[in-house]
């Protein structure tokens, strides 16, 4: 089977990731992938062997009705060129209408909580146009399908986690920017969704009893100097390290002693699947992710949202209890049974197929 996996760019980001671990075991079970990207963009990641990569080089800054239309018809063109029998579109829903155009039947998969996407009113009604007309609509929990259910009957919606790897067992050499004895590791792109100003205000509350600890956040964004000016205020700058987005964490999972989520919302993110499968403890704001991944009290802790003051309490009752944080994170390494790579590509597979008919 032919089949066109879209993603707006190959920037640094978890749908981004799961997207090439989706075309690379669809290429394992035989099928022809090709990964189209929408916009010019620096590569973040590479594309796996074996799959066949497009580019369809539209402008996303371009404003006006005749500007949309050129994207569309610069889509349409670049996918017609991969012939494709199924289209499956991660968050890019434009392109949708393409494939529409093509009469290509298409998979939208939504990667964030479905009930916080915001849409101009001209988008909401393409959204309602296209996903109406959609092979298959897939969202991260079934707290999204209950939403789309109430509120877009017509959508036909599954629900398909994303998938925990197993890490490679090898010692690798420590992250220079692990620079204190222990790490609290926190990572994801600096915008108000991550939340890391309330996690430095979480820090502020326990730092002074970890002089031995240090908290690292990796990831880039718009927040970025605002948070260095935050964490400044607070007077915690000594104690927090900013790291620019790294293509490969596994030696910060490694050696990590804690990943903290501080998200207000989530999809399903990837950064707590691969940090748990290699056995690193996790405490998060309750949030559509977290909340199915983390099993409270056995392999992690979940707060409710927005209690700064006990995502504080948490932090410190992992950090000052070494076996209790052993304990976690073995317990964590069952992310990768309970959410297997292999269902993960199974059920995109049986969706395409189903498509396809």
């Amino acid at each position: 089977m032919n089949i066109t996996c879209i993603i707006p760019t190959l920037g640094g980001g978890g749908a981004e990731r799961v997207m090439l671990q989706l075309c690379a075991g669809l290429v394992g079970r035989g099928h022809r992938i090709t990964l189209l990207t929408l916009y010019d963009a620096p590569d973040f990641y590479t594309v796996p062997p074996g799959v066949e990569r497009v580019q369809a080089h539209a402008d996303p800054q371009a404003q006006g009705m005749w500007a949309r239309l050129k994207r569309v018809w610069l889509w349409r063109r670049a996918m017609k060129r991969t012939r494709p029998d199924v289209v499956i579109s991660f968050m890019a829903l434009g392109v949708l209408a393409a494939a529409w155009l093509l009469r290509v039947p298409y998979i939208f998969a939504e990667h964030l909580d479905v009930s916080k996407v915001r849409l101009s009113r001209r988008w909401l009604k393409w959204r309602l146009f296209l996903l109406n007309r959609a092979a298959r609509v897939v969202v991260l929990s079934w707290r999204d399908k209950a939403y789309i259910e109430r509120h877009y009957p017509r959508w036909k919606t599954s629900v398909i986690y994303n998938p925990a790897f197993a890490p490679q067992q090898r010692q690798l050499a420590r992250p220079p920017y692990f620079t204190a004895p222990h790490t609290v590791l926190a990572v994801g792109r600096l915008t108000r969704q991550k939340g890391f100003e309330r996690l430095l205000e979480a820090w502020q509350l326990i730092q002074p009893r970890f002089a031995n600890w240090r908290l690292c956040i990796v990831g880039g964004g718009e927040e970025k100097e605002n948070l260095i000016s935050l964490a400044e205020t607070l007077d915690v700058q000594g104690s927090v390290s900013f790291v620019p987005p790294q293509k490969d964490l596994c030696a910060a999972y490694q050696y990590a002693d804690l990943l903290v989520m501080s998200s207000r919302f989530e999809g399903f993110p990837l950064v707590l699947l691969e940090a748990m499968a290699a056995g690193v403890p996790a405490v998060s704001f309750v949030c559509n992710g977290p909340d199915v991944i983390i099993r409270d009290g056995t392999d992690g802790f979940l707060v409710p949202q927005g209690n700064t003051d006990l995502l504080a309490e948490k932090m410190a009752q992992l950090m000052q209890d070494e076996p209790l944080r052993q304990a976690f994170g073995t317990r964590a390494r069952e992310v990768c049974g309970r959410f297997s790579p292999e269902h993960f590509v199974q059920e995109y597979e049986q969706l395409c197929l189903a498509a396809r008919k």
